[in-house]
């Protein structure tokens, strides 16, 4: 399995191909997903992202933390999306 030092988890209802697009689109460096765990109901999943650069890993947590906002803001009480960092640079 591919190493890379820069790390960040996802939640999320999203398609895993809708964030590995936004990643060849966006990303600089190598990046690799792994899918961590999946909710009993199906509602959400759980992705752990690692990226090559700390560069593409920054850009990643802050166009997702927008998006992320921007859904709670439209659907208050619902968690679409959140990205935590889990590891340090």
């Amino acid at each position: 399995m591919i190493k890379y030092p820069f790390l960040v988890g996802l939640r999320t209802a999203r398609p895993v191909e809708r964030i590995e697009s936004w990643l060849a689109a966006h990303c600089a460096g190598r990046w690799h997903v792994r899918l961590d765990e999946i909710a009993p109901d199906l509602s959400h999943k759980n992705l752990v992202i690692a990226f090559e650069k700390a560069e593409d890993r920054t850009a990643f947590k802050n166009a997702f933390a927008k998006s992320g906002a921007a859904q709670r803001q439209a659907h208050p009480g619902v968690d679409t999306a959140a990205a935590q960092d889990t590891a340090a640079a």
